[in-house]
């Protein structure tokens, strides 16, 4: 693959929240799994596990928290049927250090880049983890229990809509040489 393919398959992934109402088959939740175990991690450590929530009466409970997490937080209202459409992925790291989150971070961008490259929708959900009660509630329903730390609840799926680009920060606005700022 030259840069420029792969430049445009990360150009063209966008958090999708409309999903239609089709699972995921094993082989394509295999391979986006494939894909994150293939990135690099602190120490070769490898510290993450998946959870793939396939039960819909584990995906209304999803919906449940999430939806309460978002009115708690006084996010905006959002249509929340998404959570029930597409398939979450959970992923898990063993402990909260530094060094291995970023190792699980590292391979969930693996996983977004693969559902693109699949024609899958994809979105990364921080909101449940913004609140202490909500993530307990999601460690119960997954049975994730300390020292392990649920790093981000992710959604695939088959997309009903297009999502459009949003805008991004220029390049030259982010780069400085030897300090920041300058």
């Amino acid at each position: 693959m030259q840069f420029n393919e792969l430049y445009s398959l990360m150009q063209k992934r966008q958090s999708i929240r409309s999903f239609k109402d089709i699972a995921l088959t094993e082989n394509e939740i295999k391979n986006l799994i494939d894909a994150a175990v293939t990135a690099p991690s602190s120490l070769n450590s490898q510290p993450w596990s998946f959870i793939v929530i396939k039960n819909p009466e584990n995906k209304k409970k999803l919906r449940e928290i999430y939806s309460s997490a978002r009115k708690k937080l006084k996010l905006y209202k959002q249509d929340t049927s998404f959570v029930e459409k597409a398939t979450p992925i959970v992923v898990v790291c063993e402990d909260s250090s530094p060094d291995k989150l970023m190792s699980c971070a590292m391979a969930i961008e693996n996983m977004f880049l693969a559902a693109e490259s699949m024609g899958l929708g994809s979105l990364p959900s921080v909101t449940i983890l913004l609140d202490k009660e909500h993530e307990g509630k999601l460690g119960e329903l997954v049975n994730v229990r300390a020292p392990k730390k649920i790093v981000l609840v992710n959604f695939f799926g088959y997309t009903d809509v297009a999502a459009p680009r949003k805008p991004k920060k220029e390049t030259s606005s982010l780069i400085f040489e030897d300090v920041f700022g300058k």
